[in-house]
């Protein structure tokens, strides 16, 4: 019997047409529900810009990102914008006071330039724009935003300031009215010129200068040298040393009494910045300094002396304000020790909520220091 030709046969199906037809090509097929990739394949993440393992406050900088060439451009960029910065608002306050008569000709040629209370002024707020400018470098140049400029906990923490304040405040006022006894030649038995205009400037702008120096010397500065070293230890010694040697000449001293002092104090203000974990009480106590100091001058003296640092200006008598120094960096550290202030953080460990800070996992959750 003949087959018939669209009947199966017992052999199986014959081959497969060539050429186009109803029979699909031969496989591999992907599974069903599978997509075809699209776009290329992704890149491997960026590294962070953050620490990822506990770091302390001089070592905050020394991340996966790090290079040691962002340290340097830091350090000149900063230093080469405050000159610029300084010049021209000091340059505008010269030209002010010559128009209005507060400064002579004469006196400005032979560079004996009265402190007035705008040239006063232009100083203060060139120290002052420190701050942005230091936090701006920090983001440029490593990637971290502005408020880990401040501290490992990522912002300025006001609670730690204020306790801070309880032991240094009372503590100033006691070393500043000594010194003015020891040495009241300065002052006046009645008030100055412009003692009501020169009491609102100081008042008003020291604090941001006293702050912009710390963001600029013991933050900014400090930290990208420290970003060279792995070993945070060589980091805090070559750190402090850079950046209080940059702080030491920027007050251009010449008197050998007054450098050491300079050193001293910014010194002192570096280990303080390590030891707290932040610029809260560096920031607390230049700025109290600076006011309890400027105050009685700008109202009963002339503030020109407290900018002569020529030789014979200082003098053994600036022991007391140097072991005022020591003594309280002690002192503050073991505070900040009782009050359990966070001295390092590892923000870059783990992956936080856009906007927010770093989830800590549970075990150090559960111990984490008060901020």
């Amino acid at each position: 019997m003949t087959e018939h030709p669209s009947a199966p046969s017992a052999a199986g199906p014959g081959p497969l047409p060539a050429g186009p037809g109803p029979y699909p090509p031969p496989g591999p097929y992907p599974p069903v529900g599978a997509h075809p990739p699209a776009g290329p394949p992704a890149l491997p993440p960026k590294p962070s810009a953050l620490p990822v393992e506990e770091r302390e406050y001089h070592h905050f900088l020394r991340t996966p990102r790090a290079r040691w060439w962002k340290g340097a451009l830091a350090v000149v960029s900063l230093v080469v914008a405050f000159l610029l910065v300084s010049t021209a608002l000091t340059a505008a306050a010269v030209v002010v006071d010559l128009a209005t008569g507060r400064t002579e000709a004469g006196a400005l040629q032979s560079g004996q330039i009265t402190v007035t209370p705008l040239i006063f002024l232009a100083n203060n707020l060139a120290l002052a724009l420190l701050t942005p400018v230091a936090m701006l470098l920090q983001w440029g140049f490593f990637g971290q935003r502005p408020g880990w400029l401040s501290s490992v906990a990522g912002g300025f923490r006001w609670r730690w300031f204020g306790r801070a304040a309880l032991v240094v405040v009372p503590v100033w006022l006691v070393y500043v009215g000594i010194s003015f006894l020891v040495a009241p030649e300065g002052l006046s038995g009645t008030l100055s010129r412009d003692a009501g205009l020169m009491l609102v400037v100081v008042l008003l702008t020291t604090p941001l200068q006293a702050a912009g120096e710390e963001y600029g010397a013991r933050g900014l500065l400090a930290r990208s040298a420290g970003s060279w070293f792995a070993d945070p230890r060589v980091a805090l010694v070559v750190g402090g040393v850079v950046a209080n040697l940059v702080f030491m000449v920027a007050h251009a001293a010449t008197d050998p009494w007054l450098l050491v002092y300079y050193f001293t104090f910014g010194a002192a203000l570096s280990v303080l910045a390590w030891r707290t974990g932040g610029l809260e009480v560096p920031v607390l106590v230049h700025a109290v300094n600076n006011l309890f100091l400027l105050v009685p001058v700008a109202l009963y003296g002339d503030l020109s002396g407290a900018f002569d640092r020529g030789p014979g200006t200082g003098g053994p008598f600036m022991l007391l304000p140097i072991a005022v120094m020591l003594v309280m960096t002690l002192v503050l550290s073991l505070w900040a020790r009782r009050n359990r202030v966070q001295r390092s953080s590892a923000p870059g460990a783990v992956d936080a909520p856009a906007g927010g800070p770093a989830v800590l996992p549970p075990a150090q959750a559960a111990s984490a220091p008060e901020r």
